[in-house]
C-alpha cells in the first residue's frame, strides 16, 4: 500500500495531466474556399465541437459562393475581407450583392458585441414608397425603384435630410445601411448606391472584455459552448481559466512539486542501487590506511639499520 505522501504526488500528476497537457490544435487557420482565411478571434462554425477558439459572437458559416457568413442581430452578411492588422471587417448584405439596384431590407444594426463602424463608412438613409414628395432640398426620386402605383423612393446621407419628420409618415419603410465613403466617388448618391452596397461596409472588432486578461498574457480566448465559460489558451497549447502568466506560474508550482515527488521517491532507490560504490570506498580506504602504516614500518626499518 502507497505512503500517503505518493498518493498525494499521485493526485497532483492526475491534475496536471488534465488541466495543463491538452494540445488540441483548435487555433489551427480555416477558410471557405475563398481567399478570406479565418483565424482567431474568428472561427469557422462547420464541425465546430465543445470549445472554440475566438470570441462567441464570431462563429462564421461557409456559403455555397465559398464566401464566410456572420449573422448580425437583424440580417446575414457575407464577409469579402479580414483585416487582421488593421482588426476590420468587410461585410456585403447578402440580398443586395450584385444588385445594380437593390432594395434594402433591415437597418444595419451591430448588437451588444465588440463590433464598431469604421472611419471608413458613412450612412444612408432609404425612405421607400412614398406618397408625398419630400420637403428636403435637392430631393430626386430613385428612378430604378419607382413602383407600378407611382409611389417613389429616396436615398440620402445621414444628417442630410433636414425635416424629414414631416412627410416620412408617407413612405411605408425607413432603412438605414452603411456603405464606404470611397465607393462614393463623385457624390452621386442616387447613381452610385447600388454599386457602393455591393461593395459592402467596414466594421471594427474590439477586444472583448472578458478576454482582456488573456489576450494581454499573449494567449487566445477560448469559449465552451457547453459549459459557457471562457478560457484562455497559451502558445504551447496549454488551456487555463485566465490568463497564460497565471497559468504558467501555476503550471511550474505543480512542475516543482512533481520533480519534488520524483526525487524523493527516487532517491532511496538509487542510494540502494549505488551502495556498492559507498562500500567499495570504505574498503580502499582501508587498504590504503594499511598500506600506509606498513610502508612507514618499512622505512623505520631502513633508517635503524
Amino acid at each position: 500500500m502507497l505512503e500517503p505522501f505518493y498518493l498525494l504526488c499521485a493526485l497532483f500528476s492526475a491534475i496536471f495531466m488534465t488541466c495543463y497537457a491538452d494540445s488540441s490544435p483548435i487555433c489551427a487557420p480555416s477558410d471557405c474556399g475563398n481567399e478570406v482565411p479565418i483565424k482567431y478571434p474568428f472561427w469557422k462554425r462547420s464541425g465546430t465541437v465543445g470549445e472554440v477558439c475566438g470570441y462567441p459572437e464570431f462563429g462564421l458559416e461557409c456559403s455555397k459562393k465559398g464566401y464566410p457568413i456572420l449573422q448580425l442581430k437583424t440580417d446575414t452578411y457575407y464577409v469579402t475581407d479580414i483585416n487582421y492588422v488593421n482588426h476590420s471587417i468587410t461585410l456585403v448584405d447578402i440580398d443586395v450583392m450584385n444588385d445594380t439596384c437593390p432594395r434594402a431590407k433591415n437597418n444595419v444594426s451591430i448588437g451588444n458585441i465588440p463590433l464598431s463602424f469604421s472611419n471608413l463608412d458613412m450612412n444612408i438613409t432609404f425612405y421607400f414608397n412614398c406618397s408625398s414628395q419630400p420637403s428636403v432640398v435637392g430631393a430626386v426620386p430613385i428612378k430604378c425603384l419607382i413602383n407600378g402605383q407611382g409611389k417613389k423612393s429616396y436615398v440620402f446621407e445621414v444628417g442630410t435630410d433636414i425635416g424629414r419628420r414631416t412627410w416620412t409618415n408617407s413612405c411605408d419603410a425607413e432603412v438605414m445601411v452603411a456603405v464606404k465613403h470611397d465607393q462614393i466617388n463623385s457624390g452621386d448618391l442616387i447613381n452610385e448606391f447600388g454599386a457602393a452596397m455591393s461593395k459592402g461596409f467596414v466594421l471594427d472588432w474590439n477586444r472583448a472584455v472578458d478576454c482582456a486578461e488573456c489576450e494581454l498574457s499573449d494567449g487566445y480566448c477560448a469559449y465552451n459552448g457547453t459549459t459557457r465559460q471562457t478560457m484562455c489558451i497559451c502558445k504551447d497549447s496549454i488551456i487555463v481559466a485566465e490568463s497564460c502568466k497565471k497559468g504558467a506560474t501555476t503550471a511550474a508550482v505543480i512542475a516543482g512539486l512533481l520533480s519534488i515527488c520524483y526525487f524523493t521517491y527516487k532517491l532511496p532507490r538509487w542510494r540502494e542501487k549505488y551502495s556498492f560504490l559507498t562500500k567499495g570506498q570504505r574498503n580502499n580506504n582501508w587498504l590504503c590506511n594499511a598500506m600506509s602504516v606498513t610502508s612507514y614500518a618499512f622505512a623505520s626499518a631502513l633508517l635503524t639499520h
